[in-house]
C-alpha cells in the first residue's frame, strides 16, 4: 500500500510553516540588545554593553536615553574599568566582543515639569529601572538572538533525522525482526536530514566569516597573544578548535551521514524488486559499519557544534548526553508519524505490539537521558571546581525554570505515564506525553546553546515560537512527502512475516 499525502496534511504542515514564518518576521524586527546599569549614587549611573554595536548605534542609544529621561540633563563620560559589577560582566561575557562603558551624570531640570519625577526615586533610580525593564535598549545589530535560534532549530531537527538514521542502522545491524513494518516511516524521517544540515552549514559559514560570534574560538582576537582580548585557554585548544580543521570535520560528518542515508534508501528499494537475502546481508554489514562511524562522530560532532560554544568548559559525558536526546527525539517522531498514518488507514500490519515497542524505546531513552543529565550535573556540581561549575551556574542563575523544568518534564512524565504497559499502547497517552517530551527536548537544546550566546538576555518570544513552528511544518511536510515516494511496506524483507505477526 502506498501513502498519498492528503490536501489536509499539506495545508496543515505548510500552513504551520507559513504561520511560523510570519511570527518569525515579526519577532525578528523586535530583536533587542540590552545594556546593564549600576547606580553609583543618586546622580550617577554606570552603563555597560558587551557586544558589537557600531558608533552610530551607540549614538542612537544615547539619544534614546536622553529622550526617555526628558526633564533631566545627562552628561555621558567614558568610564574606567574598576567596578566589580562591570568586571564580572566582562569576565562572563568575554567573548561577546568590544565593550562600551559609560558614566552618566544626571541633573534634574528644576523648571521642567517631568512626568518621570517621583518623590521617592532619584534620576539614577529611574534610569536604572528603565534599563532593567528593557525599555533602554537598541536593535540587535549582531542578530545574536536570530543566529542562536537558527542553531537551536537546525541542530534539533537535524538530530531528529540523525536519530532515525541511527535507529535504522541499529535495526539492520542487530537483525531485528519486529520493526520491519516501521522501516519506511524511519526512512522518511531520516530523508529530512538535509534541512538541518543546510541550516547548520549557513550558521557555520556566518560564524567563520565573523557575521556572528556564537563560537568564540572563531574570533582571531582571542587567539592573538598581542591582542587585549587574548584568551590563553582558548589559545591552548586551537590545535583542535580552528576553522580549517572544523570544516574538515563538518564535511566528514555530513558526507558520511548523507552517503549512508542514500545507500540505505537505495538498497531498501532494491530489496523490494529483487528479494532474496543478498541485499539484507549487505544492509546488515553496512548497518554495523555505520554504528562504528556514529560512535565517534556523535561525540565529536556534539563537541564541535554545541560544547565549543562554552569554549572554556568541557564534559566527558556531553557526547553521550546529546546522543541520548537525539535518539529519543527521533523515536518520538517515529511514533507520531506512525500513529498518524495508522489513524489515516495506512500501515494495516502495525499493531499494538509494534506501538508498545516504540513506546518502550521512548520510556527507556527518557531514563537514559535523565540519568546522563543528572550524572553530568551532579559530578561537576559536587566537585565545585570554578572553571567547570560556571557552566551550570550560568544556567541556574539565568535559566532556572527552563533548566530544571526541562529535566522534570523529560523524566517525571515518562516515569509516571509510561511505566504501565497499557499507556505504552494508548495513542492518546503516547501523543500527549510524546509531544511534551518532544518540546522538552527542544528546550534542552535551547538550554545548551543560549546561555553561551545570549547569556541572561534570552526570552521566549515570537522569534523563538515562529522559527520552531516554521521548521516543524517544513520538516513534517518533507517527511510525509518522502514516505509517499515508496510503498509503506518493504515487500521482500526476510523478516517481513515475523514483523507482520509480531504479538506478545
Amino acid at each position: 500500500m502506498n501513502y498519498t499525502i492528503s490536501d489536509k496534511a499539506k495545508k496543515v504542515t505548510l500552513g504551520l510553516a507559513i504561520v511560523g514564518l510570519v511570527l518569525l518576521v515579526i519577532g525578528f524586527s523586535q530583536q533587542k540588545e540590552y545594556v546593564y546599569a549600576k547606580k553609583v549614587d543618586n546622580h550617577t549611573v554606570e552603563i555597560i554593553y558587551n557586544g558589537h554595536a557600531d558608533v552610530e548605534s551607540q549614538d542612537n542609544l544615547k539619544e534614546s536615553i536622553k529622550n526617555k529621561m526628558s526633564g533631566y540633563e545627562l552628561d555621558f563620560h567614558d568610564a574606567s574599568h574598576g567596578s566589580s559589577h562591570i568586571e564580572h560582566l566582562e569576565d562572563s561575557h568575554a567573548h561577546h566582543g568590544p565593550t562600551f562603558n559609560w558614566n552618566i551624570h544626571i541633573k534634574h531640570l528644576e523648571n521642567h515639569n517631568s512626568s518621570l519625577l517621583s518623590n521617592h526615586e532619584s534620576g539614577a533610580d529611574i534610569l536604572v529601572n528603565k534599563v532593567e525593564s528593557g525599555e533602554v535598549s537598541f536593535f540587535d545589530s549582531g542578530l545574536r538572538r536570530f543566529w542562536s535560534n537558527l542553531l537551536v532549530n537546525g541542530f534539533f531537527f537535524f538530530g531528529i533525522a540523525l536519530g532515525a538514521l541511527f535507529f535504522l542502522a541499529l535495526h539492520y545491524a542487530t537483525e531485528s525482526g519486529w520493526g520491519v513494518v516501521l522501516l519506511r516511516v524511519t526512512e522518511g524521517i531520516m530523508t529530512a536530514m538535509p534541512i538541518g544540515m543546510g541550516v547548520l552549514v549557513v550558521v557555520f559559514i556566518a560564524g567563520s566569516l565573523g557575521i556572528h560570534h556564537i563560537y568564540p574560538w572563531m574570533d582571531s582576537d582571542l587567539l592573538n597573544p598581542n591582542s587585549s582580548h587574548f584568551d590563553p585557554i582558548i589559545y591552548g585548544k586551537k590545535a583542535y578548535l580552528n576553522i580549517p580543521f572544523f570544516w574538515i570535520r563538518v564535511a566528514a560528518y555530513f558526507t558520511t551521514f548523507v552517503l549512508f542515508l542514500r545507500w540505505f534508501k537505495k538498497k531498501s528499494r532494491q530489496e523490494d524488486s529483487e528479494g532474496g537475502t543478498t541485499t539484507h546481508f549487505k544492509m546488515y554489514r553496512r548497518g554495523a559499519l555505520f554504528l562504528v562511524f556514529f560512535a565517534v562522530f556523535s561525540s565529536t560532532m556534539s563537541w564541535d557544534f554545541i560544547m565549543s560554544i562554552d569554549t572554556h568548559w568541557f564534559s566527558t559525558l556531553f557526547g553521550w548526553y546529546v546522543f541520548s536526546g537525539i535518539w529519543l527525539s527521533g523515536m518520538i517522531m517515529v511514533m507520531m508519524i506512525t500513529l498518524y498514518l495508522r489513524k489515516s488507514g495506512y500501515l494495516p500490519f502495525v499493531n499494538e505490539s509494534h506501538i508498545h515497542d516504540v513506546g518502550k524505546y521512548m520510556f527507556a531513552l527518557s531514563f537514559l537521558w535523565s540519568y546522563l543529565w543528572f550524572s553530568q550535573f551532579m559530578l561537576i556540581w559536587y566537585s565545585n571546581i570554578p572553571e567547570e561549575v560556571i557552566y551550570f551556574t550560568e544556567r541556574i542563575e539565568n535559566y532556572k525554570l527552563l533548566f530544571f523544568g526541562t529535566f522534570i518534564v523529560n523524566f517525571f512524565f515518562p516515569m509516571v505515564f509510561f511505566m504501565s504497559r497499557d499507556t505504552k499502547r494508548s495513542a492518546g497517552f503516547l501523543i500527549v506525553i510524546g509531544l511534551m517530551i518532544f518540546i522538552g527536548h527542544w528546550f534542552d537544546v535551547f538550554n545548551m546553546v543560549m546561555p553561551g550566546t545570549l547569556f541572561d538576555q534570552w526570552e521566549i518570544g515570537l522569534l523563538e515560537i515562529g522559527m520552531f513552528l516554521m521548521f516543524l511544518g517544513i520538516f513534517v511536510y518533507t517527511v510525509l512527502n518522502a514516505i509517499s515516494k515508496a510503498p509503506l511496506l518493504q515487500k521482500n524483507h526476510p523478516f517481513l512475516e515475523e514483523s507482520k505477526h509480531h504479538e506478545y
